[in-house]
């Protein structure tokens, strides 16, 4: 096709430079229609940029093809391939399809004329054109390089439109930004005159100008509250900091205003040219809201600690008024199984004695969860007989879980020493626990207990055919108070704290617990424990059961308890004086010799520990005195000790233990 010019240089540069001029769209569309129409009538005009996937709207005569996307056609294709396309049934699933108001008749055409600058390529879309189009602008330099500068004045548009849209979107977020920060700006400016009076504050961030209005013509120790008034030592310090025209940093305190208000001050000391002191000058801090939040905290840990407190303190008094009936029970039970009873009689007493046991077992549960959550368990490390401990164990559970459906063994390696070192009461307590619950959860079968060494540890394992546990219960197992069948009906009783008592235990013993088990067909707890075997040296001998006769005072206000004490004593062959309190105790040692002392701490008129203090300091006696307490703590332990108290004997006392603890005095 000839190429024939269309205009002048001199027209083309007029042109562009009326391009240049345009400040929008629609300049921009004037001018190139002013060009073009007399050459070729159209009647929209759409101007479509390449990208990777589609062509983009950047600019039209007309809105409904404004910010349109289109897809790739044969069409557009050939029209930057060739520089033109044209038609005379023009593309109506693309362009006449977006507008219902577009006349789309097929007598009517459409002229696409593709402009590739090199980097990036662009299309005209004359819509409507008449069938004689003048292939004369299809053949023009001029009008080519002229619809190239419509191309680029059209995407410098685009672009500034969208740096202005970025530019507005800037504005508005520093507007907010700005809006914000006047609304939680918490600092600002102060000066005061040499008496620290504030004579300048100076919050730009801040309307109603508040701090102004609080700390202007005000002196420092003028604005301090009630609260703060009491905090001399405090005001002291800053009063002689001052004083010496010292800086300071981070001074708070509470303000005197309408509405709370703490503030935190950093002043510096400012001279004038002769090098005198003219005052302070410095920035304060709003802490309001930290100081609230610093002040709920306060006001939390306050209320738990007196919840533990309040707890602790229901502990201890339960302990005693739970405790103090169980002994009474307990003994009386053993009592009378020591005397002539029919078979009957013994078989009810037996159930009886082992229903207190059970709850016994219940209380000191639950007690001792207390002193391990708060930290008061002690472990001991004292001599203990491994062999002999899982036999008494053994022995008991044979008495209580005697069962012609389950094989019970119990299997001790020849390797484990006579005696080692360890708390044998926690010890006999874990096995006692987890040998219990295999009874527990097994009503045929077999129960194998063993106990063995491996890698310089004591090994416990215990091992039954039970109902095991599933997996989505084994999370919980160790968890206090939950137990794997917790339903109104389940067989088994108990409050579901021995696992979780035994795993804390041989925690602080330093060991380690774990368990394998398949539901139905039974579970194996094995225990790890370190150990140290005994010195002989540190083993006492056993004392001989022949004790010789004593005389013991026992201050007891419980009328039960004094007869279940003093047939205990009695048992033993001791002679027995009762007191009902403290006062009495103290009136019987001025009249009498006693050989020992049995001190009930609880007491009314005067408690144990008073009447023990008076017995050392005030009749300066060093008789032994056992103090009998149902508050088993360690803290009600350290209080015995310290008013002078030897030994500390826990409610419910056994026979066995008060004759055991007597046999020390030998």
């Amino acid at each position: 096709m000839q190429r024939n010019e269309l205009m002048t240089l001199t027209e083309l540069q007029k042109q562009l430079a009326l391009l240049h001029q345009c400040d929008d769209e629609i300049d921009i569309l004037a001018t190139m229609s002013a060009l073009l129409q007399p050459l070729l009538q159209y009647q929209d005009c759409i101007v479509l940029k390449k990208t990777h996937h589609h062509f983009l709207t950047i600019g039209t005569t007309n809105i409904d093809f404004y910010e349109k996307t289109w897809p790739p056609c044969a069409a557009f294709i050939q029209a930057l391939k060739k520089g033109y396309s044209y038609s005379c049934n023009p593309l109506p699933e693309q362009l006449f399809a977006l507008s219902e108001k577009v006349n789309n008749q097929n007598k009517k055409t459409a002229l696409l004329i593709g402009i590739d600058t090199g980097k990036e390529q662009c299309l005209f879309i004359f819509t409507h054109v008449i069938n004689n189009v003048n292939h004369n602008i299809l053949a023009s330099h001029s009008i080519i390089l002229f619809l190239q500068q419509v191309f680029h004045a059209f995407l410098q548009l685009n672009k500034l439109h969208a740096q202005t849209h970025q530019s507005v979107l800037l504005l508005d977020k520093f507007s907010q930004l700005s809006t914000l920060f006047k609304e939680l700006a918490s600092e600002w400016f102060w000066r005061t005159e040499p008496d620290m009076t504030f004579t300048s504050v100076n919050n730009l961030e801040r309307e109603d100008n508040t701090y102004a209005q609080i700390f202007i013509n005000k002196t420092i120790e003028s604005l301090r509250t009630k609260n703060e008034q009491k905090n001399t030592l405090k005001w002291q310090a800053f009063a002689a900091l001052v004083a010496e025209h010292e800086d300071f940093n981070g001074f708070e305190f509470e303000v005197k205003a309408p509405i709370p208000l703490w503030v935190s001050l950093n002043g510096k000391s400012q001279f004038d040219e002769n090098g005198n002191f003219i005052g302070y000058l410095g920035i304060a801090k709003d802490i309001t809201v930290s100081k609230e939040r610093e002040t709920a905290l306060e006001n939390e840990k306050l209320k738990a600690e007196e919840a533990s407190k309040t707890k602790t303190k229901f502990l201890t008094i339960m302990s005693h008024e739970i405790r103090t009936p169980m002994n009474a029970i307990m003994g009386m039970i053993e009592l009378l199984i020591d005397t002539d009873l029919t078979q009957e009689q013994r078989q009810w007493l037996n159930y009886a004695n082992s229903s207190a046991d059970i709850l016994y077992g219940l209380i000191t549960d639950v007690l001792d969860f207390s002193k391990i959550e708060s930290g008061t368990v002690l472990i001991a490390n004292k001599p203990l007989n491994v062999k002999l401990l899982i036999e008494n164990i053994v022995g008991q559970l044979h008495i209580i879980e005697d069962s012609e459906d389950i094989i019970f063994s119990v299997s001790i390696n020849d390797d484990i020493p006579t005696y080692i070192m360890g708390d044998e009461f926690r010890l006999g307590q874990i096995l006692f626990n987890l040998i219990g619950n295999a009874f527990k959860f097994t009503h045929s079968g077999h129960i194998a207990l063993c106990a063995n060494i491996v890698d310089d540890k004591l090994k416990f394992t215990i091992e039954d055919s039970g109902v095991g546990i599933a997996k989505k219960d084994l999370s919980f197992i160790f968890q206090p108070f939950r137990q794997v069948n917790e339903g109104i009906n389940r067989k088994n009783e108990g409050v579901g704290l021995g696992l979780s008592i035994s795993k804390n235990l041989i925690e602080l013993m330093g060991g380690s617990i774990n368990v394998e088990t398949q539901l139905g067909l039974g579970s194996t707890f094995t225990i790890l424990l370190p150990f140290k075997e005994a010195i002989i040296d540190e083993i006492k001998p056993e004392f001989s059961s022949k004790q010789p006769v004593l005389s013991v005072l026992v201050a007891e206000d419980n009328k039960t308890n004094q007869v279940l004490i003093k047939a205990f004593l009695q048992k033993l062959n001791h002679k027995v004086t009762i007191a009902n309190d403290g006062v009495e105790a103290i009136e019987f040692m001025k009249l009498k010799h006693f050989d020992l002392i049995l001190m009930d701490i609880m007491m009314p008129t005067m408690d144990g520990l008073s009447a023990t203090q008076h017995i050392r300091h005030e009749l300066f006696s060093d008789i032994p005195i056992f103090a009998l307490t149902a508050n088993a703590s360690n803290d009600d332990k350290a209080s015995c000790f310290k008013v002078g108290v030897n030994k500390v004997l826990t409610k419910p006392i056994k026979f066995e233990t008060l004759k055991a603890s007597l046999s020390t005095l030998l």
